[in-house]
């Protein structure tokens, strides 16, 4: 890319982030972030020695006057691409991107984001959408247009099949001859941004669009998944006119783990980096850009940091989620890497700050759609791929899983006895519990901590231990390397939904039965079993075991810090931290759990009082000393369960805190030029 310093053009290596509009307690229809968080955020994201920013869609006012009083004052500037969204609601309706309803909706759109970008547009308010008087000239520093979105293969084919016969275009700046209808809907809308700054501000910038690997112009003969390659959008197909010298470029979001061909495709799973290890991304990179011959940027690629995971690259280890921030970090510096090594236009990280309210296809129906931005999910990857971590707590974590007592209050104490406590509290992320026992060695013995949500399912036994309440979860603490989170299964959210994808399991009689005390591992669905076309080989199902506990410490100051871990002991204290949805809880700010989805034949809340909690470990046991019952004729103690609640909340505090991936950036960004 190249940009005007005042004399003449230089070319400007692209290197920044995505950002969006969203921020704990709000959704990005509220547009709730301020002017001072803006004008924070933009001095980090200068201070990461990076140059440009992205924006999806019309920002509200205060993000336009910070980036203008930014780079009034900044040594380097930050440069904005600027993008346009479709109204989804009637992109839905029709599934027709030349609808005239849709197409007057986006042109509007194109023509109030010319406007404010000279600061000379006013937006009537409207639900969901930014609005407001825009005065702040940022139109030096918009390097380009990214128009549009990741385009469902759906939307594209109707559109292709309705207007079969529309396969050119000429226009004052784009033309095209033998493209798709899809493509000279992009010609099209192209040409109408350019036209209307043209004709008012006499101003042109360089243009694409949004675009991913699924309509990639590439062969996928292992893809798995037929429509993610059953169409193509081809920006190539376009060409600028002589009136167009800003000229267009190309624009793919590509992340390392999705679609299923960037880890089953023979060529990809061959290719070999300097080091010899496998680097599928860096092989598609390659084989993409061969079919380019303009410009092209990477305009998102990115890894959660998030604790639950949704796809995986097998061979790379690059997957959507479980990465602590510091490997985060480095394989985000790794992928930037191969973007400027294989000569792209540059690279955007996605993204900048945590989105709280976005969802993931394989939790996505266990929470409530209406609340998820009121906490903190850390098992939703989708919610955790920012440099920027919004951190629960009053200016400091609730909790350092550090073998402490000292964020532990006595008002915290659920039970205790002569030689053992159990303590609780929570925060919008997690339920944190603190055991404190006399002579605890929690490395040889086993310590299990039993939970009560449902009262329509859970077990009043498990092995050779019982409840007083029946129990729907079990924590087992053995030592740094075995412990992990059991289910009953009546309340398994897998074995419910998938165990008709996992062969491995089987669903019996018995575990159809509400107090049945069978309990198996917390697990999140991967994938199916894939037969790959191209060579009829088969992987099988692929599954996360959430349930396996993680031994560290999230003391961020601390040479040890590990932003997954779940639990940590020293000397007598054992803490740990349980994430809401691992309880099967749909939303904790208001006490919102999942009902009994074998009876109702669907995932659906119910909301409680409070739930449970008992405390057993060898020789130790959270019981009423007088209670004890028979079992298979030998006396066995009765675990007394204990009721914990919260009030309710509709706003959480929190802080701000960055990501150690932010660091590591920040020195790679240093030397990209």
């Amino acid at each position: 890319m190249s940009v005007y310093n005042g004399l003449g053009f230089e070319n400007l290596y692209v290197k920044g982030v995505n950002l969006g509009l969203g921020k704990p307690g709000y959704f990005p229809g509220e547009t709730a972030v301020t002017k001072e968080e803006y004008a924070r955020w933009f001095q980090q994201i200068g201070d990461m020695n990076s140059n440009c920013i992205r924006v999806y869609t019309v920002q509200p006012p205060d993000f336009y006057e910070a980036f203008y009083e930014y780079n009034r004052t900044a040594a380097e500037p930050l440069y904005l691409f600027q993008g346009t969204w479709y109204d989804e609601t009637r992109l839905l309706e029709s599934g027709d991107a030349f609808d005239r309803q849709l197409t007057d909706i986006l042109e509007q759109d194109m023509q109030n984001l010319v406007d404010l970008i000279h600061g000379n547009c006013v937006i009537e308010p409207e639900p969901g959408k930014a609005s407001g008087t825009y005065t702040w000239d940022i139109s030096p520093y918009v390097i380009g247009w990214i128009l549009g979105i990741e385009s469902d293969a759906a939307f594209v084919s109707a559109t292709n099949w309705i207007h079969e016969e529309v396969t050119s275009y000429e226009g004052a700046y784009i033309r095209t001859e033998q493209a798709t209808p899809f493509e000279v809907f992009w010609a099209r809308t192209g040409d109408y941004i350019l036209s209307y700054e043209m004709d008012r501000y006499h101003l042109q910038r360089p243009l694409s669009y949004s675009n991913w690997p699924t309509a990639d112009m590439l062969e996928h003969p292992s893809e798995t998944m037929e429509q993610e390659c059953s169409i193509t959008l081809n920006v190539e197909n376009l060409q600028a006119t002589d009136r167009f010298p800003a000229g267009l470029f190309a624009s793919y979001h590509i992340y390392p783990y999705y679609p299923n061909f960037m880890y089953t495709q023979k060529e990809y799973i061959e290719y070999r980096d300097t080091d010899g290890s496998v680097n599928t991304y860096k092989a598609y990179l390659e084989d993409l850009k061969e079919h380019h011959t303009m410009p092209v940027l990477v305009a998102e690629f990115g890894v959660p940091a998030s604790r639950g995971v949704t796809h995986v690259n097998p061979h790379t280890g690059f997957n959507q989620g479980n990465h602590p921030e510091e490997e985060q970090g480095e394989m985000l510096a790794d992928m930037m890497q191969d973007i400027y090594d294989t000569g792209y236009a540059g690279g955007l990280v996605f993204t900048w700050q945590d989105e709280w309210f976005k969802r993931t296809w394989n939790t996505e129906e266990y929470s409530n759609p209406n609340r998820r931005a009121y906490w903190y999910d850390v098992m939703t990857c989708e919610q955790h791929f920012g440099l920027l971590d919004f951190v629960p707590g009053d200016g400091q974590p609730t909790v350092l899983l550090d073998g402490s007592d000292s964020e532990w209050d006595e008002e915290d104490i659920l039970w205790t006895s002569d030689t053992a406590s159990l303590s609780v509290k929570h925060d919008c992320a997690y339920l944190y519990l603190m055991v404190k026992a006399i002579d605890a060695d929690y490395a040889s013995q086993q310590t299990v901590i039993s939970f009560d949500i449902t009262p329509n399912s859970g077990s009043y036994t498990y092995e050779n231990l019982t409840f007083s309440r029946p129990v729907d979860f079990a924590v087992i603490i053995s030592g740094t390397e075995s412990s992990e989170m059991l289910v009953q299964s009546y309340y398994d959210l897998y074995q419910y939904e998938y165990d008709s994808y996992d062969k491995g399991i089987m669903t019996t009689e018995e575990m159809k039965q509400p107090d049945n005390c069978l309990f198996q591992p917390v697990t999140l669905f991967l994938e199916r079993e894939l037969v790959l076309p191209d060579r009829n080989e088969v992987l099988p199902v692929q599954k996360f075991n959430a349930g396996a506990l993680r031994f560290g410490t999230n003391d961020y100051a601390s040479a040890s810090y590990d932003s997954l871990s779940d639990y940590y002991y020293k000397d007598n204290i054992l803490e740990l931290r349980i994430p809401w949805l691992m309880l099967n809880f749909r939303d904790p700010s208001s006490k919102e759990i999942e009902d009994d989805f074998r009876t109702g034949g669907e995932f659906s809340g119910i909301n409680i009082d409070c739930i449970w909690l008992g405390l057993s470990m060898s020789g130790i046991n959270g019981m009423d000393e007088t209670a004890e019952i028979k079992i298979s004729g030998t006396k066995m103690p009765e675990i007394e369960m204990h009721p914990y609640t919260w009030e309710n909340w509709d706003q959480y505090p929190y802080f701000e805190r960055l990501r150690k991936g932010y660091y590591i950036l920040q020195e790679q960004f240093k030397n990209l030029h």
